[in-house]
């Protein structure tokens, strides 16, 4: 054995050792050395199981002086400054025979109304359930089809036209984690450009995440923007994951995919009992 490779045992050794001391459940775990080059594919895979390429954010549209939810929901006329925004976000689709991804919305009888906003940013598939766009009921003064899309969203946007305050305690889905709220900003130049003032409000046990903030939180509506708003979106609903709400469910599906893995790769005598811990 060279230099170089009893080296590299030591080092592997090393790492374990820390792996123990700093890991309890891993105190008494046997370990399994695995030569097969396929372990390294399957841990990629599995990887990638973890990490959505899809998302749908709900877009809650409020008139000025709306201040109760039943409100909101029953809005069925939009604004000039609404459809401008939404034209910012992605494209209005059609969605019958729609191919893309749906959202949970139907796309071959129209019960989830006939059009919706999606867009694509850098390799994510996005659809927004807009409130408007969502079937409306005059028989139901909670519009509930519109809430049980909305509230099964993790991230919400709700934008207000106008200046009325916005409190995301009116939205009362234990789903729905974080609150974005939208609202145009006269252009400090007056010269015709469009500007929106922007707010995030997270529920307890939801992570910190980027990107930041400015102050004052005013964004003219660009490209350099979109970015932002897109990558701030997706980020919120990541880090939303691992509020209490949500962890337990990674966890263990995390630790199916794990189990299966022991399981195809280790000998039944080594194999740890899975069920005996998790993961953080």
């Amino acid at each position: 054995m060279t230099a170089i490779a009893i080296w590299c045992s030591f080092e592997r050794r090393r790492e374990l050792r820390e792996h123990r001391s700093h890991t309890p459940v891993l105190a008494n775990a046997k370990f399994s050395k695995v030569k097969d080059p396929a372990l390294n594919t399957d841990l990629l895979d599995m990887e990638r199981k973890m990490i959505a390429k899809n998302y749908k954010f709900g877009i809650l549209y409020v008139k000025e002086g709306q201040t109760k939810e039943n409100e909101m929901f029953a809005n069925v006329e939009t604004s000039a400054a609404f459809d401008e925004f939404l034209e910012f976000l992605g494209n209005r689709i059609v969605l019958r025979d729609w191919k893309g991804f749906r959202g949970g919305l139907d796309v071959n009888r129209d019960s989830t109304g006939t059009h919706s906003v999606h867009t694509r940013f850098k390799d994510f598939e996005i659809m927004f359930h807009v409130s408007t766009l969502l079937p409306f009921n005059p028989a139901d003064e909670q519009q509930l089809e519109r809430k049980r899309h909305l509230g099964n969203d993790i991230v919400v946007i709700i934008f207000v036209d106008g200046s009325t305050p916005f409190s995301p305690s009116l939205l009362k889905s234990e789903f729905n984690h974080t609150f974005v709220v939208v609202q145009p900003h006269a252009s400090p130049q007056d010269d015709g450009k469009t500007f929106y003032k922007i707010g995030f409000a997270d529920k307890v046990g939801v992570r910190s995440y980027a990107p930041l903030l400015p102050d004052p939180p005013v964004f003219e509506k660009n490209q350099a923007f979109r970015h932002w708003f897109m990558t701030k979106l997706v980020n919120a609903e990541r880090a939303s994951l691992h509020a209490p709400g949500f962890k337990g469910k990674i966890q263990r599906t995390r630790m199916l995919l794990l189990k299966d893995m022991i399981e195809k790769y280790c000998k039944k005598d080594i194999m740890p009992n899975a069920d005996s811990f998790s993961m953080g």
